[in-house]
């Protein structure tokens, strides 16, 4: 995942600033180089480097946040069932996090697995697990009121993928929410500047939310937001 993120097709956008951000020493080793290739090998092998050196903090710090999640597990995990009105199935209640050297921090539904940064903070680790988790108990929902959606539309580059990354700042700042958790949550920068007919793209949705008679409907009335606009959003 950090290879595609350093080397992103043209299509997708471009997390490469992020990962060298981090690694600043790694830019270097990858000027000048385009073959695909070459620059996994250069990549692979400076990550191990990475992972052998911080190997000891990364199972410190797996250590530590697993802890400061066990206080708020049960009341978060409650409260996002609360809001998003989806029960947790006994198959789903095994989420991995893994502390990882990757600062992009991606999620993958099939596996109920997601990223966190190690170099994160405490308080930064719980709200992208937060944001991740909510990720995985949305999509079950979704799947209940729209049944016939593919999940290979869950993903980039899909409009079902956009919708489901510019709605946590509408959820997530949920009152039950913050009561557990206090943070502002937010959606991609992107999503946050865009403006739509001279509003804010998000301010639409969260009149939908505040509206809503339930979570599907807020579901129903987002989706066809967000189709009737398909080309405006995927311009973003």
């Amino acid at each position: 995942m950090i290879h595609y993120f350093l080397n992103p097709p043209k299509w997708d956008w471009d997390w490469s600033g992020a990962v060298y951000s981090n690694y600043p020493e790694l830019k270097s080793k990858l000027a000048n180089i385009p073959d695909k290739a070459a620059r996994r090998k250069i990549e692979y092998a400076f990550f191990k480097e990475v992972f052998q050196k911080e190997q000891l903090q990364l199972e410190k710090r797996s250590h530590y946040f697993q802890r400061e999640w066990n206080n708020k597990n049960d009341e978060l995990m409650a409260a996002l069932s609360k809001v998003v009105e989806q029960d947790w199935r006994e198959d789903d209640l095994r989420i991995c996090a893994r502390v990882s050297l990757n600062p992009i921090c991606p999620r993958y539904l099939k596996q109920i697995t997601f990223d966190v940064f190690y170099k994160q903070k405490p308080k930064s680790m719980m709200h992208t697990s937060i944001h991740e988790i909510f990720h995985f108990i949305y999509f079950k929902k979704w799947k209940k009121v729209f049944p016939k959606s593919r999940e290979e539309e869950f993903d980039f580059p899909h409009l079902t993928w956009k919708l489901s990354e510019i709605v946590p700042e509408i959820v997530l700042n949920d009152k039950r929410i913050q009561k557990v958790f206090k943070y502002h949550f937010v959606s991609y920068p992107e999503y946050e500047k865009a403006l739509l007919d001279g509003k804010p793209l998000l301010l639409y949705f969260q009149n939908f939310y505040d509206t809503r008679a339930d979570f599907a409907d807020f579901l129903r009335k987002s989706w066809k937001f967000v189709k009737n606009h398909e080309i405006e959003i995927n311009a973003i």
